[in-house]
């Protein structure tokens, strides 16, 4: 009895998914230097009636490291998308959620809800992961301290609407803890709405089941002077107090996608007075083709660019006074229709060897058949006092 309902149960699943379509992708990197590393990625979709779940597990030299399932797509006029997280060490669900939208006519409306094992904190659904938070996202609401965290074994829940009118924009939640739903916050704001002489004004208002309105905030009053530099005026109102901001901006100077000049307007706030233009540093950059280029960046505050302006991979070495990179860029047609690229990167600084070069990088993509890409990386030391560490990776691509 127990085979015939397992070959029922296999027959019916191949059923449904023979009405669907099943895509992937599969990455791996392999790091020889500094150490033998092994990470490793797979995403596996299944699509049926518009409707995709997704299973996206993250692999290690130990194994399994990350599990969570995706689900995309629309139902009738709402769009619909989910998440479910899984704690692999200790082989437990830590939480989901899921969301829904409609936009008709200049309306918009959705829910979503979460739910999630007190043992773990709500984090997992927000960009942070630290408590508490100081402002309310526009998403997620702001939370002073994780809700149905008080108790081990208690699951919490919580339900977020949002309504959308041109210029109106309402968040309002709502927790449940398993004794019941109670209101959480309501936050309420406006953007970008047009006054007079080119000057838009955003607005919030903010309150709180506990402790009820908590502030009023007026700012978006953006007033441009010359050369880039602009002063933005806000004023907000809270329970006890009322704060006046003026605070100095630059845009940058250059012209588009070939020169750009990074800095911000110094300003005096005890007088005040504009004390000038502070750069950090500028970047030029020539397109030859569609990926054929040559960059070069340079840095008069390195650890201000590194924040701001540059990737992780791009990063000006503090240690070794580096403080100019350049980039060089190639592609061209490769097998299957595909095309090839190359990135070669040099690091000028202070603690360099010959021309003050402290280190080289490179990064290639190689198409080897029409689904599959092999990807090298890697970065060396070119002389000097700069203690660089040499890297090397090798990794793929492979999607169905």
């Amino acid at each position: 009895m127990k085979r015939a309902l397992a070959i029922a149960v296999a027959l019916c699943t191949l059923g449904i998914v023979g009405f669907g379509q099943i895509t992937g992708k599969w990455t791996g990197n392999v790091c020889l230097l500094p150490t033998t590393t092994l990470t490793s990625g797979l995403t596996i979709g299944y699509t049926i009636n518009g409707i995709t779940i997704t299973s996206i597990s993250s692999f290690g030299a130990t194994g399994l490291t990350g599990e969570q399932f995706a689900l995309t797509g629309a139902f009738g006029p709402f769009n619909l998308s989910g998440n479910m997280y899984f704690d692999v060490t200790d082989v437990a669900y830590m939480g989901s959620k899921i969301s829904t939208s409609f936009d008709f006519a200049g309306v918009g409306v959705g829910l979503k809800v979460l739910h999630w094992d007190s043992t773990y904190t709500a984090n997992m659904f927000t960009d942070s992961s630290v408590f508490p938070y100081t402002r309310p996202f526009r998403e997620y609401p702001i939370l002073v301290a994780s809700p149905c965290q008080t108790e081990p074994g208690v699951w919490g829940m919580m339900y977020i609407l949002t309504g959308k009118v041109e210029p109106l924009n309402v968040r309002a939640s709502f927790v449940d803890c398993c004794e019941g739903i109670e209101f959480y916050d309501l936050y309420l704001w406006l953007d970008d709405v047009s006054l007079c002489c080119g000057i838009a004004l955003d607005a919030e208002v903010y309150f709180l089941k506990e402790g009820g309105f908590q502030y009023l905030s007026l700012s978006g009053f953006s007033i441009p002077l010359c050369c880039g530099v602009y002063f933005d005026f806000g004023i907000e109102f809270g329970v006890d107090y009322k704060e006046i901001s003026f605070t100095p901006g630059f845009e940058g100077l250059g012209v588009e996608g070939c020169f750009t000049v990074y800095g911000d307007a110094l300003f005096d706030e005890d007088a005040p007075i504009w004390e000038g233009i502070e750069i950090y540093g500028f970047s030029l950059k020539c397109t030859l083709g569609d990926c054929n280029y040559f960059e070069m960046i340079e840095a008069f505050d390195p650890g201000w660019m590194n924040t701001y302006v540059l990737s992780s991979a791009d990063d000006f070495n503090i240690g070794c006074g580096e403080f100019e990179l350049i980039k060089l860029g190639f592609c061209g047609a490769a097998c299957c229709g595909g095309q090839y690229t190359v990135d070669l990167k040099i690091w000028f600084g202070e603690a360099g060897g010959l021309f003050d070069i402290t280190r080289f990088g490179f990064a290639a993509g190689i198409p080897l058949m029409q689904n599959l890409t092999l990807n090298v990386t890697g970065a060396m030391p070119a002389g000097g006092t700069c203690q660089v560490t040499s890297t090397f990776c090798v990794g793929w691509t492979f999607t169905f």
